[in-house]
């Protein structure tokens, strides 16, 4: 029979706090996923907190996956009810189920629609993948192609790129499409200018954890501060990251949302 990994004195902690904001900082391996999933289950065991009301977020699908298994030894059977997914996976989640239609376009597909808008266009000497770039870098930024293209006037090359960014939003559009970005921006101009689907969504996760919190850009944080902003008492916001570690800053990602 395995037995449970055990928590030191500061993963304890880290673990056993209940309502408010904490931050947590640790190097890689120093069992952060490990005493997110701990604190998870004080909520539930220990403080009465139903596993539904409780929204973990994490950065990749294996990380995801991860998270989940470290869970099922501290919940068992409860595990599933508790919702670990990725932040993009979340957002898709609450736009389908606030009645949203749309497909994913993939990442290929983007790239052949770019290039087909391009030589729409007749721009043919910017590369497609560094279009692609910095339309995503814009939209994680919560940049729309409008203030893209004001923020370049006098730059050739990018009003050219902004030129595009308004042929790429116009096409999805039409076809009921949305890129990964777009599941960020979409869920972000919901919940802001929704104050009733806000509040449902804030009052079903009183409970938000984070894992990899260095990771987030600000189209990921400005949700995170829709869903935290203007709870009750008995709510919290948990994060753990390392500050020395980023991954994902080519696409806006902040270290300093830490």
């Amino acid at each position: 029979m395995n037995k449970k990994p055990q928590l030191n004195e500061q993963q304890r902690k880290a673990a056993s706090f209940v309502h408010g904001v904490a931050s947590v900082l640790a190097i890689p391996g120093s069992g952060k996923t490990l005493t997110m999933t701990h604190r998870i289950g004080n909520l539930i065991r220990n403080h009465g907190v139903a596993p539904e009301n409780i929204l973990g977020l994490t950065f990749t699908r294996n990380a995801a996956t991860a998270m989940k298994e470290r869970l099922k030894p501290v919940l068992n059977e409860i595990t599933f009810k508790v919702q670990l997914q990725t932040i993009h996976a979340f957002c898709y989640s609450l736009l389908k189920n606030q009645g949203r239609t749309f497909e994913i376009i993939t990442e290929k597909d983007q790239l052949t629609l770019i290039k087909k808008l391009s030589r729409k266009e007749k721009i043919g000497n910017i590369p497609s993948g560094m279009i692609l770039r910095e339309i995503g870098l814009a939209k994680n930024n919560l940049i729309t192609w409008q203030e893209f293209r004001e923020i370049y006037q006098g730059d050739l090359t990018m009003m050219k790129i902004g030129h595009i960014f308004m042929a790429y939003e116009e096409a999805k559009r039409k076809n009921l499409q949305m890129d990964l970005n777009d599941l960020l921006t979409e869920t972000y101009k919901l919940l802001k200018e929704n104050k009733e689907i806000r509040q449902k969504y804030q009052e079903q996760y009183a409970h938000i954890l984070v894992d990899e919190f260095q990771d987030t850009n600000p189209a990921q944080m400005g949700i995170l501060r829709l869903l935290v902003s203007g709870r009750n008492g008995n709510s919290s916001f948990w994060v753990c990251g390392d500050d020395w570690q980023s991954i994902f800053s080519f696409i806006g990602a902040s270290v300093g949302n830490i």
